[in-house]
């Protein structure tokens, strides 16, 4: 299939989301569908994002306890970077490669990458403000192996999932400890990307 075929599924489907998303999220505030049902909107909204996930992740550690909620949410978004993986690798990589090889920045981090996947992929995963999609679909383009992605990428979002399902369970129950969570998790967040930040201005072998 031609890429721009794949593109204008993609941007369809998303279309579609975005038009219902009123509707998918009060179904999913104000109704208890079967689990299962649950878990594949919880991937397809990961994979066309029309609404903030960390707004789905809240919402289902609301209507089904911090740890339930985290499960599924944890669940949902593995499968669905694994599948978005998968079809970057299969149909964009050689384009890709390409096009980054063009950008020094955007090489390095490629060779940053490719010398130590599991802890970038990891440490990525930990800072939330550092952009998902290029995590999701940046790895594919070079030499990772799936299964180092899946394992960093699945453990990378555990502490995220857990929060923010907790935050969603507890906000209108007990806000101070909530935002006693958040505060934690913030400062460890913090110590996250000033690691990375070391990590990536250190100078590598040869320079």
């Amino acid at each position: 299939m031609r890429l721009w075929k794949v593109g204008l599924i993609y941007l369809g489907i998303a279309a579609l989301f975005f038009y219902y998303r009123t509707e998918l999220s009060n179904w999913l505030i104000h109704q208890y569908p079967p689990i299962g049902l649950v878990f594949a909107v919880a991937v397809a909204l990961a994979i066309f994002p029309v609404l903030p996930y960390k707004l789905i992740i809240g919402t289902l550690g609301f209507k089904y306890g911090p740890l339930s909620g985290a499960l599924i949410s944890w669940a949902a978004v593995s499968v669905a970077s694994i599948l978005l993986f998968l079809a970057a690798r299969k149909l964009f990589r050689e384009r890709a490669i390409a096009y980054i090889n063009r950008f020094e920045q955007a090489e390095r981090i490629g060779q940053m990458i490719e010398r130590r996947p599991f802890l970038t992929i990891f440490i990525a995963r930990l800072i939330p403000f550092f952009p998902q999609g290029l995590v999701n679909l940046y790895p594919a383009f070079l030499s990772v192996r799936l299964s180092t992605y899946i394992v960093a990428s699945s453990l990378g979002k555990i502490p995220a999932m857990l929060l923010f399902s907790y935050l969603g369970a507890q906000l209108f129950t007990d806000w101070r400890r909530a935002l006693l969570v958040l505060a934690v998790y913030s400062c460890a967040v913090l110590a996250a990307y000033l690691c990375y930040r070391l990590w990536f201005h250190k100078p590598t072998a040869g320079q």
